[in-house]
């Protein structure tokens, strides 16, 4: 390990930074996502986060394909970590696996998209550039609601979320932009129908968390519908309205056998 970067930190968001300053250094875009990168992008909610019962387990990244030979040499040889070579079992070459073996800590660094239940592309649009040292709002909304069994963990990531950002009817990145999550769903109606059957499940969630004031609860609903209305106003596609008219008679989304790296 290289004495320029300093050892591993024990703590989570230390570390992160830590890694994110590394890859700078290398012009490597490392964002990071999960669990973590809520709590950055909502540090007044971080408290109420952690009473929610909201744990951070894992460090996790997102960056450009193009950049893994980097990374891999950066992680392995200056950073501490352990690479986990690909295998059978973890056979795609758009995600690496990187262990601190001393804490058993796993990090795992995903290229140019996102794909669980559906797909979230950062490449075409060079969405890695749009924010820093996480991944944009956005992008943090639609990682949770891709998940067609989503769970309480991410419902209490998205609260945190709408608590301290409304939502923008314009390409604006410094709130969650609801416009991009809006033209990303007009063409793919299965992914359309994850995420607004998701915001759904967040409205009735919402009212059952009794470390929410009335205020809270109320701001959160009314964000949330704000963006599934916003998403329902956007022109549709006719390959949206085409496959709309099958609906769920056919399977719309992915089946992932572990949600590992979504979750985290």
């Amino acid at each position: 390990m290289s004495e320029k970067y300093g050892p591993i930190k024990d703590d989570f968001l230390e570390e992160a930074m830590r890694l994110v300053a590394a890859a700078e250094e290398i012009d490597a875009p490392l964002r990071i996502i999960g669990c973590l990168a809520f709590r950055i992008k909502a540090p007044d909610y971080v408290d109420l986060h952690k009473k929610m019962g909201r744990e951070v387990t894992d460090i996790d990244f997102l960056s450009y394909y193009k950049y893994q030979k980097k990374i891999i040499n950066l992680f392995r040889d200056e950073l501490g970590y352990h690479w986990v070579p690909p295998s059978f079992a973890r056979a795609s070459t758009l995600r690496d696996l990187f262990i601190d073996q001393e804490r058993q800590r796993k990090i795992d660094v995903f290229y140019d998209h996102l794909e669980f239940c559906h797909k979230i592309d950062f490449k075409k649009k060079k969405r890695l550039e749009e924010d820093t040292p996480t991944i944009p709002l956005a992008e943090l909304f639609l990682e949770k609601t891709q998940i067609v069994e989503i769970n309480a963990k991410d419902l209490k990531d998205l609260i945190i979320t709408f608590l301290a950002y409304d939502i923008s009817k314009t390409d604006d990145d410094s709130q969650v932009n609801g416009y991009y999550i809006a033209q990303r769903l007009r063409d793919d109606w299965g992914f359309y129908y994850t995420v607004t059957t998701n915001i759904q499940k967040l409205i009735d969630f919402v009212p059952t968390v009794e470390l929410l004031t009335q205020e809270q609860k109320d701001l959160v609903v009314s964000r949330a519908q704000k963006l599934r209305q916003l998403i329902e106003d956007e022109p549709k596609s006719g390959g949206w309205k085409r496959r709309a008219k099958v609906g769920t008679k056919k399977r719309w989304y992915k089946i992932v056998h572990s949600m590992e790296g979504v979750r985290k």
